[in-house]
């Protein structure tokens, strides 16, 4: 299968290959996600936005059958 173009921009947000499938992409996310959540940066909110966009491209990967 070709990866469409906002699937390839949210394997590229979570740094992964454009091959990468199941397992690899939701370790990767939960990875991602406890590392920029406020609540594991002692209430800092300044990796919000980043955070944001990874919770995105998981979403669309994850309708897209990726995971």
């Amino acid at each position: 299968r070709t990866v469409k173009q906002l699937e390839a921009r949210a394997f590229d947000t979570l740094g992964l290959p454009h091959n990468a499938r199941g397992p690899e992409v939701k370790t990767r996310y939960k990875n991602l996600v406890k590392r920029h959540h406020p609540d594991a940066n002692g209430g800092d909110r300044s990796s919000e936005d980043r955070l944001r966009e990874i919770i995105n491209a998981y979403s669309l990967l994850k309708k897209a059958g990726f995971c």
